[in-house]
């Protein structure tokens, strides 16, 4: 057996486990969905009266209510616990105050939205969810949803929790209900798991999901945007330490979440709970907080302030934050205020790569703006440099001369240029140089044209 038919076979074990493991998840939560469909006692089952057990959750010594502080809570649907906690506006997170939340302005954030606005922060829901896993499918549940807002004077976090799952529907109902006061939803990757997760369990739970309506900004993807550069990890725990002041402390490690719930569906002991939901408010609020000094980084260097972009870091870092800065303006057609960030990110110093990379767009922007010869200064500097844009730099130089400055000699000498630099790193004819795709065809066309450009030139001189 050669290695190709190893590897082909422990990928299909791998993915025969990941089916078994769903299957396994669905077939475990239909046979709780099935062992009871109500509170404990006589009910009917399959047309006559039976005896329902109690779930694990009624039957341990004590409910979750003695290690979390909460309550359950009953509606039309069954019964659902939730905890709750109000954070009033003096008090202090990291470097920002509650009250913070309730009086950013979050216009600046826009830029991420397409053809349409985040509401005013009191329209504004934050929400994560703890799931039975991370796969997806209908075998995966969210069995405790955080949410936070605005109310009054403080800002509220209500964590409603599945002490099983039966009451998933009666607490999805609820969620439903209070998400219809609100306009917007802001989550932490979101977009990709927990809103297509809650709408599958809507769907399965026959209840019309509440967030088709609502305005979705996923704060993972701008996060990312703004600080990829200078963090080594854009995780919400990571951001909230380096950028927020916020130190977590008997936390749990996500990936231990679902083994949690799973021992405690098995005993009905809530005592090792505690640290989840701890776990859940904390992304809540952090959430929360991210969303204004994101706000505040963007909109302070869209008037031009200077500000530190971050908390506790130095020029370098604050140089890397305006350069990403410069690529989200640049991104959303704020073009002014992207050669504006661009410039004061180079101004205060780039590392030699990321540098280069503001060099280049810089001369892009430019380009577009007409401004040629700012370009041509630009790209010059770029091809002086051991990096895949200086071929790039090359063929924008020979592109200017042959078609704006009308010199044939020059246009043909940067075309040689890009083509001597793309073989002599790659030594194969049609290869690409580092990220950067070059395709030789291209460069061997333009040197062609060029040519016979440069002879139809020299044979109407001799014939003058």
């Amino acid at each position: 057996m050669n290695l190709e038919e190893k590897l082909r076979r422990l990928k299909q074990t791998a993915e025969k486990s990941a089916r078994d493991s769903e299957l396994e998840r669905q077939l475990e939560y239909l046979r709780r969905v099935e062992k009871r469909s109500g509170p404990p006692g006589v009910q009917w089952q399959n047309g006559e009266l039976a005896q329902v057990p109690p779930l694990p959750a009624h039957r341990a010594q004590h409910g979750i209510e003695a290690y979390v502080e909460g309550t359950v809570q009953r509606n039309d649907l069954g019964e659902f616990f939730v905890a709750q906690q109000a954070l009033p506006f003096g008090r202090p997170y990291g470097k920002l105050r509650i009250a913070d939340f309730s009086t950013a302005n979050l216009s600046s954030l826009n830029l991420f939205l397409e053809n349409t606005a985040l509401p005013e922060p009191s329209r504004l829901m934050f929400l994560d969810t703890e799931t039975t896993g991370l796969a997806g499918g209908t075998g995966t549940c969210a069995f405790l949803v955080g949410i936070g807002a605005i109310v009054g004077s403080q800002f509220l976090v209500r964590q409603f929790f599945l002490r099983d799952y039966p009451e998933e529907r009666a607490m999805l109902a609820e969620l439903a209900s209070i998400l219809g006061d609100y306009e917007g939803l802001v989550t932490f990757n979101g977009k990709t798991f927990d809103v297509p997760l809650l709408e599958t369990r809507y769907a399965l739970a026959r209840l019309r999901s509440p967030f088709g309506r609502m305005i979705h900004l996923d704060l993972l993807h701008p996060a990312r945007r703004m600080w990829k550069l200078r963090l080594e990890s854009c995780a919400l725990k990571n951001l909230e330490d380096e950028l927020l002041g916020i130190h977590r402390q008997g936390d749990v490690e996500g990936s231990e979440i679902p083994g949690i719930y799973f021992d405690y569906l098995r005993t009905g002991d809530g005592r090792g709970l505690q640290p989840v939901f701890y776990h859940n408010a904390l992304d809540v609020i952090s959430m929360a907080a991210l969303t204004v000094e994101l706000a505040n980084v963007i909109a302070t260097h869209s008037s031009n302030r200077p500000a530190a972009c971050g908390l506790g870091v130095g020029a370098a870092a604050n140089s890397l934050d305006l350069f990403s800065l410069s690529r989200i303006f640049e991104r959303s057609g704020s073009e002014a205020l992207s050669l504006a960030a661009c410039r004061r990110a180079l101004e205060a110093g780039l590392p030699d790569e990321i540098e280069t990379q503001a060099l280049w767009q810089l001369a892009s922007q430019h380009k577009r703006r007409l401004e040629h010869q700012i370009a041509i200064e630009l790209w010059q500097e770029v091809s002086r440099r051991e990096t895949p844009l200086a071929v790039r730099a090359f063929e924008e130089l020979a592109i200017y001369y042959e078609h704006r400055g009308h010199d044939a000699d020059k246009a043909l000498e940067y075309a040689e240029r890009a083509m001597n630099l793309v073989r002599s790193v790659t030594g194969v004819a049609n290869s690409g140089f580092g990220s950067v795709r070059i395709p030789i065809e291209r460069l061997s066309h333009r040197m062609a044209r060029l040519k016979k450009k440069l002879e139809k030139e020299r044979a109407e001189l001799m014939a003058r």
